[in-house]
């Protein structure tokens, strides 16, 4: 026992495995390249500042009081990244290497695609089947909701019902920047006439707010779950009395994980191929149904299922940090969000997402989930930024065993949302 104190007491006073005298040191000599202008461009330069600053930030936030309990290491990564990048504390020559690392150079689609894989081949097929089914009828209600509330409190802001709803509610439910905001803002503009970038700068608010008030809902969902543990699955969305199949513990190798690293590639080569052909769907909405279908059919072995779990928890737990660093430093841009919200606007948007996260807990417990897992998954995980969003927001909330239901939710309520805004646009240019 007297063993075991030493070793929780000596991870605590570590960071990324240093002490803390020597990750000063290294973070010291990460921050004299930054400003002098060295950091190595590419993988080297990215991967080193984001996984020095990500476990930092991550350290501070899970030793830090009142915030550890409410918020946690995960919500800081983001949050900090954000504030630092919004003060001009990362020169601009190293935020730029830190943007295309994370963003151009694939680093977010190398994370997410072994969290996808990894994730998804970690549960039990009946299980997978069974809540799939079940979850999406959640999401579409408890948005259904949201969006209702969007337009009642757009007529509020002086706004009409239909604008309250098309910019701010679909928005914030499309399923991030990229897969939402942009291909949306576009087709504003070709039925109102009005400049794209016009209606991304009045939309992209809502999404990126929409956003980091999930984030901070899951850190706070969490704490909620150590308070009143009958209200959560630790993890475990199901609460249906069926037993779920426990995976044995896995006995990672330098072998397997390299076969994992392969599989969870091979995966999203395969979702970009089927976007080349189908591009209305979305690369890892192709990924998605892939390996569902894979795991569904039993085609892979058990051993090369295993190989995809363990490369997905290695980078859970090498890189989580370092991703949502660079989600931070580089998708949330705090200077634009303040210079075009206002207090009531912030309060819509917390009200929205509260309401959708609600109701997806209460719609939950009806369909057989459990309340808390069922508020972020089909929830939370509506109002993101896609992908990076639903990382985010799961590493808050310490449930990233939700990320397949979570992904699922997110790129077809995303498509749905992005549907609706179509027709609804109609109307408004009437």
């Amino acid at each position: 026992m007297q063993q075991e104190r030493k070793e929780i007491s000596g991870k605590a006073n570590t960071i990324a495995g240093f002490s803390i005298p020597l990750y000063l040191g290294i973070l010291a000599l990460v921050v004299v390249c930054m400003y002098m202008d060295c950091l190595p461009v590419g993988l080297v330069g990215g991967m080193i500042a984001l996984m020095v600053l990500g476990e930092g930030l991550n350290f501070l936030g899970n030793h830090t009081p009142v915030v550890k309990t409410y918020l946690g290491g995960s919500v800081i990564c983001i949050l900090g990244a954000a504030v630092i990048q919004a003060l001009g504390l990362i020169p601009e020559q190293t935020h730029e290497i830190l943007d295309n690392f994370v963003n151009k150079e694939g680093f977010l689609v190398f994370y997410i695609s072994a969290l996808i894989t990894g994730s998804l081949f970690n549960i039990d097929r009946g299980l997978l089947i069974r809540a799939t089914v079940k979850l999406l009828p959640t999401a579409v209600i408890s948005l259904a909701v949201g969006v209702i509330l969007s337009g009642l409190l757009g007529m509020v802001m002086g706004e009409s019902f239909l604008e309250g709803i098309l910019y701010i509610g679909i928005p914030m439910t499309s399923g991030g920047m990229t897969a939402g905001a942009v291909p949306l803002s576009a087709m504003y503009s070709s039925v109102l006439g009005t400049d794209a970038g016009q209606i991304l700068t009045r939309i992209a608010p809502a999404t990126v707010l929409g956003n980091c008030v999930a984030i901070i809902f899951g850190g706070l969902a969490n704490n909620i779950g150590e308070r009143k543990p009958s209200l959560t699955g630790n993890g475990c969305l199901v609460n249906d009395g069926h037993e779920v199949k426990k995976q044995p513990p896995m006995k990672p190798t330098f072998a397997l994980l390299c076969t994992g690293l392969i599989i969870s590639m091979a995966f999203y080569e395969l979702g970009a191929l089927c976007h080349h052909f189908i591009s209305i769907v979305p690369t890892y909405a192709w990924m998605i149904v892939a390996v569902v279908i894979v795991k569904g059919t039993g085609i892979l072995s058990d051993r090369l299922e295993d190989a995809a779990r363990e490369w997905g928890q290695f980078a859970i737990h090498s890189w989580t940090a370092a991703a949502l660093t660079g989600i931070g430093a580089t998708l949330i841009d705090l200077k634009t969000i303040l210079h075009t919200i206002t207090p009531f606007y912030l309060l819509s948007v917390v009200l929205i997402v509260g309401a959708i996260t609600l109701t997806a807990g209460l719609i939950g417990i009806k369909m057989g989930f459990y309340p808390l897992e069922s508020s972020i998954a089909a929830g939370m995980c509506t109002t993101n930024m896609g992908g990076s969003g639903n990382v985010a927001v799961l590493s808050s909330s310490k449930r990233m065993e939700l990320l397949p239901f979570a992904q699922i939710v997110t790129r077809s309520c995303g498509a749905l949302m992005l549907t609706i805004g179509g027709v609804l646009i109609q109307l408004l240019a009437r």
